[in-house]
């Protein structure tokens, strides 16, 4: 019986592929849309990820300088210094190449998205796909784009889906789907989902208080607390819980550093057994 190849499956999608690249009219051959893993979260655990902020980007591609514009309705800030505390600017992120791939990704959504959809379900079927973090950098930037997610996600009921958006409008697009979750980055007193380890202590507590199923990702900081790294491809906390909470990272705040850490750990420890 014969297997049917990537560059067919790609076909029935009406996406070109060729040599492990997709072909767009915008940008020629460039990578599939979907990229496998990383350090933190994991090998086998794919994500998409579009420029993040709502800044204005100017970035060269091919040649040319594009104009492109973040996908965020806000750009996040340390409530206690002021300061933009977006872990997406940071790092990694601030790579040319990384920047690039970011900026081809965002055109095509703000220009094709019927495009953006096939390639998506054109490689989570080829690649045998089960693991799907939407947006490690970047939000849903309107309804349309959330509502070609929500499609995508029906589409693959095998395949786990997660997201968090500030996008209040679309919040509930996932409302009703078993294999995709959205966690609000906005929560019910109106605090943002990330801080220093008193705002990730003081609302853990307060979510556990109301009955929320909550977790706090410890991702960034695990090194700091003598804790075994813990990838997305192990833990689905972010598939399963009404909230996740992150202890800020990437930023001039040193989580190690805080005279409460220590205590945080213990209650990173503690909360499997609190859900």
């Amino acid at each position: 019986m014969k297997t049917i190849s990537k560059k067919e499956i790609y076909a029935r999608y009406g996406i070109m592929y060729k040599s492990g690249k997709i072909y767009t009219k915008r940008f020629g051959w460039i990578n599939p849309l979907l990229v496998n893993g990383n350090e933190k979260i994991g090998i086998g655990c794919y994500h998409f990820s579009t420029l993040p902020t709502n800044r204005t980007f100017e970035i060269e591609i091919n040649g040319k300088t594009e104009t492109v514009q973040g996908t965020c309705k806000c750009t996040c800030v340390n409530e206690k210094t002021g300061k933009t505390a977006c872990y997406a600017t940071k790092g990694n992120y601030n790579y040319t190449s990384v920047k690039v791939a970011l900026a081809k990704r965002t055109i095509l959504c703000y220009e094709n998205l019927l495009f953006v959809e096939n390639a998506i379900k054109a490689q989570l079927e080829a690649d045998n796909i089960k693991l799907c973090r939407i947006h490690a950098a970047g939000d849903f930037f309107s309804i349309e784009y959330a509502e070609m997610w929500r499609r995508i996600v029906e589409s693959f009921p095998d395949v786990t889906f997660w997201t968090y958006t500030k996008n209040k409008e679309c919040e509930r697009v996932f409302n009703g789907l078993t294999n995709g979750n959205i966690v609000k980055s906005f929560l019910p007193n109106g605090k943002i989902n990330f801080g220093h380890c008193d705002h990730v202590m003081n609302m853990y507590n307060l979510l556990k208080a109301s009955g929320k199923k909550v977790h706090i990702c410890f991702c960034g900081i695990e090194k700091y607390a003598g804790i075994p790294a813990k990838h997305c491809t192990d833990c689905h906390s972010c598939a399963e819980c009404d909230y996740v909470l992150f202890i800020e990272h990437s930023t001039d705040y040193k989580a190690a550093d805080d005279p409460l850490f220590p205590e945080l750990v213990k209650m990173i420890l503690a909360q499997d057994n609190d859900n």
